[in-house]
């Protein structure tokens, strides 16, 4: 059943994502995008696997909405990326982390903005990238299959570039993901194929997973890429 509820940016303008749950005023992703429990959302479609805060069903922005860089490129997404690791502590920047002036060793998160805390969360199914899995088929050590129909799978997944982002790739969450943007990826090349081209070669277009709304910004062209590090659970 499709959904015709109408989502927004932080400043009030539409956007072109879909739900994360049944709830009156809920966050929205990209429909390449997994929904996350904590309001976010997460890339894993294609590279950069990236966080992001995403849209809203509140026109208003209230408090069922993510509060998370609201005030960052207010008029689009933004991308969320880890900023500090270590000994469990998980601290995240609105953009991408910059040199702290001369000194090299260390970074600060863009526009002087103070590095923040993000509450653990599990992938939503049944809801964007997900939305065709309702439930989870794994199999036991011995052997013996199962049905698990738990959202969480019993595994919380700490969000986040940097953090452990493995964690949302294994079992039938990886399987289902991987069959998904297989799929994707056969279709794109399918309606792309020109008869007219010698060698049959897809036509450039706009990156997958956006589809055409404005996608999470990294607030600097030149900043580079914060490079995706994975621990285990």
């Amino acid at each position: 059943m499709s959904d015709d509820r109408k989502c927004y940016y932080p400043l009030g303008n539409e956007a072109k994502d879909v739900p994360c749950s049944g709830d009156q005023y809920t966050s929205r992703c990209n429909m390449g995008d997994l929904c996350l429990s904590n309001g976010l959302c997460l890339n894993v479609a294609h590279q950069p696997y990236q966080l992001s805060r995403g849209s809203c069903t509140d026109q208003s922005w209230g408090t069922k909405c993510p509060q998370q860089c609201k005030d960052v490129n207010p008029h689009g997404g933004c991308s969320i990326t880890n900023h500090f690791f270590r000994d469990d502590v998980i601290k995240y920047c609105c953009g991408t982390p910059i040199g702290n002036g001369t000194n090299t060793n260390t970074t600060v998160c863009p526009e002087n903005k103070t590095d923040f805390f993000i509450d653990d969360a599990k992938p939503v199914l049944g809801h964007a990238m997900l939305a065709n899995v309702t439930s989870l088929s794994v199999s036991s050590n011995n052997g013996s299959n199962g049905s698990v129909t738990s959202p969480c799978h019993e595994t919380a997944v700490g969000t986040g570039v940097g953090v452990p982002l493995g964690v949302i790739a294994l079992g039938p969450i990886a399987w289902a993901v991987y069959e998904r943007v297989r799929a994707n990826r056969l279709k794109s090349s399918a309606a792309v194929m020109s008869p007219n081209m010698g060698m049959g070669l897809p036509t450039a277009g706009s990156a997958p997973g956006y589809q055409g709304h404005t996608p999470p910004v990294e607030l600097a062209q030149d900043r580079q890429v914060v490079e995706i590090m994975e621990r285990e659970v």
